[in-house]
């Protein structure tokens, strides 16, 4: 998701090919579910990984074309900038193309890179059905094209058509990492709330990863006996383009007066208008906030108090750089390693980088010396 609602996402940034039916089995890591101190402690120490260190020799020259969901957001520009950064270290030229938010313009971007005889295509953001007709054209024209933060075809029962995916953690699928947003989400919440979440949740309708995020709240919810749900506003990019989002969400939360928490997929919404929604409704103070993706700008507002206490982060511009490495491992036919993208909760008070940084994780990680050392750049 892909990233696309103004995400991202990109981790973006987290596509798998596995299908990851099995929900159930998604680890939860909350040993201690039902007391909420420690399970505000747990979505803190989140699930981290470290990228991958074995060599893959690039060649000497590539055209990298990075498809962007969207540059007007920054879940789906900071990774596709993050890509095209990545290219030119390895001295292969990248090229950028801005999808603008629609599949006409993921598919016109592919084709232009089709046309540009790019070494490889890094789809930032989206899952693969909105552009099969586009990516069956890259086959045919033996273009690989890389899904950096969306699923392949497969995850619903259709076809592969990405040359690869950059599956974030080694230990889950997709969906399972997609759920486990939503489940640190509400270990948050549980915390912030002190076991009393009477929680107003949003679901991105778009993408698949947008009901992997609010299944995995809601189960991690449901470990809380004094805990609930009171509605879910289904969202989608189209409310988001049309402006619609900041009323939609302000009516939402009129009709739930004792709300006290707020799960929200994409910390790009709270730039868009949801985070001056929430100050504005006159309970913020009242409220407990939590996004996810973790854009720069996201952690200004959480700093000071901007509508938005909280986000699952995780690095989108590793999510770039990752999909650099995926295509450089598909073109040396090598296995596709996972990236080792993780999550941890940011608020005010724990793992919030300093002003103006990207998130790093803590300990901090410095993803793009490993991947430079791994192409032979170090």
């Amino acid at each position: 998701m892909a990233f696309v609602a103004i995400v991202l996402p990109a981790a973006l940034l987290a596509g798998c090919s596995n299908s990851g039916d099995d929900a159930s089995t998604l680890p939860s890591g909350n040993v201690a579910a039902g007391d909420p101190t420690a399970q505000a402690a747990a979505a803190y120490e989140g699930l981290v990984g470290q990228p991958p260190t074995d060599a893959v020799k690039p060649s000497a020259d590539g055209l990298a074309w990075v498809v962007s969901c969207g540059q007007t957001v920054p879940t789906c520009s900071t990774p596709a900038n993050a890509a095209v950064t990545a290219a030119q270290a390895l001295g292969w030229e990248g090229k950028l193309c801005d999808g603008k938010l629609n599949p006409q313009g993921w598919s016109a971007c592919i084709r232009q890179g089709i046309s540009a005889k790019a070494s490889g295509i890094v789809f930032i953001g989206q899952d693969c059905g909105a552009v099969q007709a586009a990516l069956t054209e890259a086959a045919q024209a033996k273009i690989p094209v890389i899904g950096a933060g969306g699923n392949d075809c497969d995850v619903t029962g259709g076809t592969k058509q990405f040359a690869s995916t950059v599956q974030n953690l080694p230990d889950l699928t997709s969906q399972q990492w997609w759920e486990k947003i939503g489940a640190l989400q509400a270990d948050w919440i549980i915390g912030a709330t002190g076991g009393k979440a009477q929680v107003l949740s949003l679901q991105f309708t778009d993408s698949l990863w947008g009901s992997w995020i609010q299944d995995g709240f809601a189960a991690e919810l449901a470990t809380c006996p004094g805990c609930e749900v009171l509605d879910v506003l289904e969202v989608g990019n189209a409310d988001v383009a049309a402006g619609e989002l900041t009323q939609k969400f302000s009516t939402a939360l009129l009709k739930q007066p004792t709300a006290n928490a707020v799960n929200v997929p994409i910390d790009g919404w709270f730039l868009a208008g949801l985070g001056q929604a929430v100050q504005s409704s006159g309970r913020s103070e009242d409220l407990s906030v939590i996004g996810a993706i973790g854009d720069v700008g996201n952690f200004d507002l959480i700093g000071k108090g901007g509508g938005e206490d909280a986000s699952v982060a995780f690095n989108s511009s590793w999510t770039g750089w990752a999909g650099i490495d995926t295509l450089l491992r598909v073109q040396a036919g090598q296995d596709v390693l996972p990236a080792g993208i993780g999550l941890q909760v940011v608020d005010a008070d724990h793992n919030l980088p300093a002003a103006g940084q990207p998130f790093v994780y803590t300990p901090a990680i410095d993803f793009t010396a490993a991947y430079k050392k791994a192409w032979g750049l170090a």
